[in-house]
């Protein structure tokens, strides 16, 4: 059970200090060098330095330039982290693993639920009730007696232009009051029914058989409407998904041409530096050849100049026993 615990801060001071002194290699002397008992197994010593205590490992959230170039590397690698860790600097391949884990189940969710929004059925009868009122709002606001008048299909006794007594008026008075109207073809007699009620009554059940029409096909506009609305939403959604990731592909893209082209100059930086430092070596070598020509030809002068003066010593040395041979 020690192990699944996490890391104090004493041992990573002890982790710090060994490799400070020994390296990072050998883990599993780590309590034996350092005199300690670190219940940590080599491994887990590896993993928390590798992971956690390098220097140069970045802690926190990655940038958004760095979540470009790993949706990039991914696209180009596939989940080889390891790969991937070696082209971004200060991440480790733990790190770049969970990070791409939490981003696609992310996406995926974000997926989800606009094709959830777009695959919402329409509840049947959902604006059935509001359409309903506002119709009934429609036809007390509208008067009736307009709609008899102007409707094709009245006798002319009643739509005539004369004739601006309502519906009520009308049916209250006697046939004795009325002038005769013309028969009309399509109104059938009935026994003990006047001729002028019957006409009154087809002409409002006509009118109310055009209202409901109007009221059917206002409701399956509306309908038509919310399907559209809701198509539209789902489009939008899913259109802003795909906008997010081209976007994050495009810096992606960006990030990794800009990093190739800072690799290249950093390229031929080196090789300018190589040029240079073999140029300077090759001036060097040259230096010292000069040096020693004319160290050879100093050395040589020296000894002619020392012959020379062994020859002048040795020839005064004979005339002064000369001289004083004769004294």
């Amino acid at each position: 059970m020690k192990e699944r615990q996490r890391w104090r801060a004493e041992e990573d001071a002890i982790l710090r200090a060994y490799v400070k002194q020994y390296g990072p290699r050998e883990w599993n002397l780590v309590s034996q060098r350092m005199n300690v008992g670190l219940e940590r197994d080599a491994k887990s010593c590896l993993e928390r330095w590798k992971n956690y205590l390098k220097p140069g490992i970045k802690k926190g959230s990655l940038t958004e330039e760095e979540q470009r170039l790993v949706i990039h590397l991914q696209s180009k690698h596939g989940n080889k982290w390891k790969k991937i860790a070696a082209e971004v600097p200060g991440r480790t391949a733990k790190r770049l693993g969970k990070w791409w884990e939490v981003f696609k189940e992310k996406q995926q969710r974000e997926l989800k639920e606009s094709n959830k929004i777009s695959s919402t059925p329409i509840e049947p009868g959902k604006y059935d009730r509001i359409l309903e009122s506002f119709a009934e709002k429609l036809v007390k606001q509208r008067p009736v007696t307009p709609l008899l008048m102007a409707s094709p299909l009245l006798p002319p006794w009643l739509a005539s232009s004369n004739n601006t007594s309502s519906p009520s008026v009308a049916l209250s008075l006697s046939p004795s009051t009325l002038t005769a109207a013309p028969p009309t073809p399509w109104v059938q007699i009935e026994r003990g029914v006047p001729e002028n009620t019957l006409g009154l009554v087809n002409a409002q059940q006509n009118v109310t058989n055009s209202q409901q029409n109007l009221f059917g096909e206002l409701v399956e506009c509306c309908r038509e409407i919310e399907e559209g609305y809701q198509a539209w939403v789902s489009h939008k959604k899913e259109a802003a998904w795909r906008l997010k990731r081209v976007e994050l592909q495009l810096d992606s893209e960006k990030a990794c041409r800009r990093k190739e082209k800072i690799e290249e100059i950093e390229s031929k930086v080196r090789e300018l530096r190589e040029e240079q430092k073999l140029a300077l070596e090759r001036i060097e070598a040259e230096c010292w050849e000069q040096l020693l020509v004319v160290r050879r030809d100093a050395e040589s002068k020296e000894q002619k100049l020392a012959e020379l003066w062994s020859a002048k010593h040795a020839a005064l040395s004979k005339l002064i026993r000369q001289m004083t041979g004769h004294h």
